[in-house]
């Protein structure tokens, strides 16, 4: 089970004669001040106290000047001479501040906005000022889960007592690494180790990217696509409203400490207090917060304190950045923290050529496989009492239960098999120390109706072993019997998986089964159940085959390149309906189809055999990657996808009659528009080069939808009959285009706005070389629920005839 992950950062260098300087940092009741900031003053390094107050710092011979920080409070500086081992601790006095005795009328504005304008002029120089550099990282992150529902989605949830509750952590891990940045956007992490309580051979994931409060919108994960405003953004005066809580002075400077409040609620905009340095019109320190009215996902709250520094004469850098998160959902209580402090700055490092390659996140080899000795000797910041024991108990529980005995006790218990597992959930064996997995459907998703087959059986298995960590070797049996028809028909699909890192597939399957004439399936057969047994409408078109399938998968290193190509043979055979019996609801002289598409036959297809070649090339411009030592993982590409396929029907080969050339074109992407919402676009072309031959399920076809759920969105038209534009045409050219606004105008509407709705509308077009036209347009609501998305469709075909229709669909999030 995973949840949020959590990070908190800092590097320092010791020698092997340096000792070791140990303290408190607390506030003025005596209370921890967590995450503390300690720096030796005169020099870029310093040190991080745990979510104790406790720090640490390794420190040759010689007399030393240590500066106490933390957010919201004074800093202190102490003065030590180190001969041995010692102990200096640090007591903050909350931040006094001053205000001066200005009048306010009720037609003037606050002092702060004055403030806020020169540091939203002075933004873009600041933003530049770590436009390039390179830094150390030492991170360590935390997630407490505090409770958690019995069951979820049926199934029965045990967790172990280690994971649950205040006194317990979900997740802990600490990395070292190397963050680097240049312009335009060129981001790299080296991540030189890493740790993970009661994983031995786990990663810990690292973020160490600041969040810059420079820039205009902030983009943190997926908690919103739309991205935060910045209280210093160019339009900011627009989004919040400003207070000046007071000053203080800081090394000579005087600092001018802002309240920032979001001018409407339901905005995405943060709330809090924001440091200015005076005349500088730089950021001193954040801390503020985000909320669901923030319009924030997954999470309830979000709380960041940053604290930044001089590094030299001309620029300032941050030092520490600290965010605690919470949330609630379903039954799921979580909250924790994350904390990355920086240090070792070089702003003018030189990056060998290539550096910045396609890789951004990169584990060194080894870096999961250090001893406890190396942490010891690298942690900067000394582990708390709550982590010491979570690594003993957790590293202890690893070993036992990777040992044999134990694997076997728990796969008896969780191998279960159940009356109810088998009818309603399916059954999941699996045989950990042989690393196999068996896996049954339920039978109640394998029993469904048709008219060809009436009341069907449908059973499929599968069997994975893993082989390696990149390899693994998979197979699926299945079957299904037509009490109508009293055809059965079963198949086998083998896959092996295989690579040294990136990955290569070669996949065989062949047998007999059923197809519906568009191969892609337009249509689920458990929707096309319901609607046969209450709807009298049987949209599903199937045929029966027996057929042979090879194809062959590889990514091309990290070009952002893979290709397929594949054959496959078909020995086609057309069904008729052999039981148009309604169970359920009277037909109402409402009367079944024929089993066969009738927009483009008036006959069933006549028995035929084809054997095709299909080469097909996915290329990804910009593709990102997670390099580890054994594997490499694809990250997105702010590039569009082009992907290109051809096939061919080879006349003659198995008794082939197929003989046609066709091609397809297609290039899509997600445009992230920020504030502005999400852009989604599929636009593609194709056509037929040569159609001598050319059976129904060879078309060109164009999934449609008679049904009120959406069975897809981008690629799919949402009014068209099934089969009504399949073709053989020159050439084809369709769009797909659709905006999710994800709150830019719902949050202006005071019900939607509480809700959490928003809206998305787009359009669809299909224009055939015949002169064929069709085109929809959509509006709607998604996000209900946080699943539900609802709309409006409109479809209008050359003739003039009009279609209109409602869509429900199910999405998690609106991307």
């Amino acid at each position: 089970m995973r949840f949020f992950l959590v990070f908190f950062s800092f590097f320092v260098t010791c020698s092997l004669n340096a000792q070791l300087l140990t303290g408190t940092v607390r506030d003025s009741d005596g209370k921890p001040l967590p995450f503390s900031t300690i720096l030796l003053k005169g020099t870029p390094r310093g040190v991080t106290a745990n979510a104790e107050g406790h720090y640490a710092m390794h420190l040759d011979p010689g007399s030393y000047i240590l500066i106490g920080e933390h957010v919201g409070y004074a800093k202190a500086e102490k003065a030590i001479t180190i001969k041995g081992n010692d102990t200096l601790d640090f007591r903050l006095e909350t931040q006094q501040l001053h205000l001066s005795d200005i009048v306010i009328h009720s037609t003037d504005e606050d002092p702060a906005y004055a403030i806020i304008r020169h540091a939203i002029h002075e933004r873009p120089v600041h933003l530049k000022e770590l436009e390039t550099f390179s830094c150390e990282v030492y991170s360590k992150g935390q997630a407490v889960l505090n409770a958690a529902p019995q069951r979820f989605m049926g199934q029965k949830i045990t967790l172990d007592s280690s994971y649950m509750g205040k006194n317990n952590f979900l997740y802990l891990s600490e990395t070292v690494a190397r963050y680097a940045e240049a312009p335009p956007d060129k981001q790299k992490v080296e991540v030189l180790s890493s740790k993970v309580s009661g994983q031995s051979n786990g990663y810990g994931i690292t973020i160490p990217y600041i969040i810059s409060f420079y820039t205009n919108v902030i983009i943190i994960g997926n908690m919103n696509p739309r991205g935060f405003i910045s209280p210093i953004a160019a339009n900011a005066l627009h989004y919040y409203k400003y207070k000046l809580v007071g000053t203080f002075f800081e090394d000579g400077r005087m600092i001018d400490q802002i309240r920032v409040t979001p001018r409407r609620t339901y905005e995405p905009c943060f709330s809090g207090l924001i440091s200015i340095v005076d005349g500088e019109w730089r950021i001193h320190s954040t801390d503020v917060r985000l909320t669901r009215t923030s319009q924030m996902q997954i999470l309830d709250t979000f709380h960041i304190e940053q604290l930044y520094s001089p590094l030299d004469s001309q620029a300032w850098v941050i030092r520490s950045q600290v965010g605690y998160f919470s949330f609630k959902l379903l039954g799921f209580d979580a909250e924790g923290s994350f904390a990355n402090t920086y240090s070792d700055f070089d702003r003018h490092p030189q990056f060998p050529k290539g550096y910045f390659g396609s890789t951004q996140l990169k584990y060194d080899k080894g870096s999961n496989k250090k001893p406890s000795s190396y942490w010891d000797t690298i942690r900067p910041v000394p582990l708390s009492a709550r982590e010491i024991t979570d690594y003993h108990k957790k590293d202890s529980i690893e070993k036992i239960q990777l040992q044999p005995k134990y694997l076997d006790s728990v796969d008896r218990v969780t191998n279960r098999i159940t009356p109810l597992g088998l009818l309603l959930t399916g059954v999941n064996v699996q045989r950990q120390k042989r690393k196999e997995t068996y896996t049954f459907s339920p039978l109640i998703s394998g029993i469904g109706f048709n008219t060809v087959e009436g009341w069907y059986l449908h059973e499929n298995f599968s069997y994975r072993k893993q082989l390696g960590e990149q390899q693994s070797l998979e197979l699926n049996p299945d079957a299904r019997y037509g009490f109508s028809n009293r055809h059965f028909n079963a198949s086998m699909r083998v896959r092996y998986t295989f690579s040294s890192k990136e990955v290569s597939a070669l996949e065989l399957t062949g047998g007999k089964t059923t197809f519906q004439y568009d191969n892609d399936n337009p249509i689920s057969t458990d929707l096309n159940s319901a609607y046969t047994l209450f709807g009298v409408r049987n949209y599903m078109k199937i045929y029966e085959a027996s057929f042979g399938r090879i194809n062959y998968t590889k990514q091309l290193g990290e070009s952002g390149l893979t290709f397929s190509v594949g054959g496959e043979f078909q020995d086609r055979n057309s069904l008729s309906n052999t039981d148009t019996t309604t169970y359920f609801v009277k037909a109402n002289g409402r009367g079944f189809t024929p089993n066969f598409p009738t927009p483009l036959t008036t006959v069933n297809m006549a028995s035929n055999q084809a054997t095709s070649a299909t080469l097909s090339i996915t290329y990804h411009p910009g593709m990102k990657y997670i390099e580890f030592p054994e594997k490499v993982v694809p990250l997105g590409s702010k590039y569009p996808t082009l992907r290109f396929s051809y096939t061919k029907g080879i006349s003659g080969l198995f008794g082939s009659t197929a003989d046609y050339d066709k091609w397809k074109f297609s290039v899509e992407d997600d445009v992230n528009l920020k504030i502005g919402g999400l852009f989604k676009f599929n636009l593609g072309a194709g056509g037929f080069l040569n159609n001598r031959q050319v059976a129904l399920p060879d078309y060109n076809q164009f999934n449609g939808d008679q049904t009120i759920f959406a069975t897809g969105y981008l690629g799919h038209f949402q009014l068209a009959p099934y089969y009504q534009y399949s073709n053989t045409a020159p050439f084809y050219a369709a769009g797909f285009i659709e905006h999710h606004f994800n709150g830019l105008l719902t949050n202006k509407i005071p019900l939607f706005r509480r809700l959490n709705w928003y809206l998305v509308a787009g359009a669809n077009a299909l224009y055939l070389s015949g002169g064929t036209r069709y085109t929809e347009v959509f509006g709607g609501l998604e996000n209900i629920f946080k699943i539900i998305r609802i709309d409006y469709v409109s479809g209008f075909a050359q003739q003039g005839s009009t279609l209109n229709g409602i869509r429900i669909g199910l999405k998690f999030g609106p991307n």
